[in-house]
């Protein structure tokens, strides 16, 4: 398990080794929505997948493994207060945190 740092901005970028394979995450608030946007690209800036909406509990890039050059684990949004309410602008790195689980990894908790 693996906790990616939020940063601050309404729009960031990162770049974070996940199973031992560089990506370059990009997170972006959609103010008119209210909600967090997930982007994945790998080391050389080529979209692996775009637009995913960062929900509360639930894993972000399981439905989308099969893509060419994604990570091999498995990027969730967890509240850390074991609430289920919807993610706002200032909750990230604060009651919600974005998890990185290496492969098997959930399956061997559960």
């Amino acid at each position: 398990m693996q906790i990616i740092p939020f940063k601050e901005p309404a729009a960031w970028q990162a770049q974070i080794t996940l199973t031992n394979v560089i990506f370059n995450l990009y997170f972006r608030w959609n103010a008119m929505n209210k909600y967090w946007v997930m982007n994945i690209f790998d080391r050389d800036e080529n979209p692996i997948l775009l637009g995913v909406k960062v929900v509360t509990n639930y894993d972000l890039t399981r439905q989308f493994s099969a893509l060419t050059g994604m990570p091999s684990g498995d990027i969730l949004d967890q509240d850390v207060t074991g609430g289920w309410a919807d993610i706002q602008r200032f909750d990230m790195g604060q009651t919600n945190e974005i998890i990185y689980y290496e492969p098997n990894e959930l399956t061997a908790e559960a």
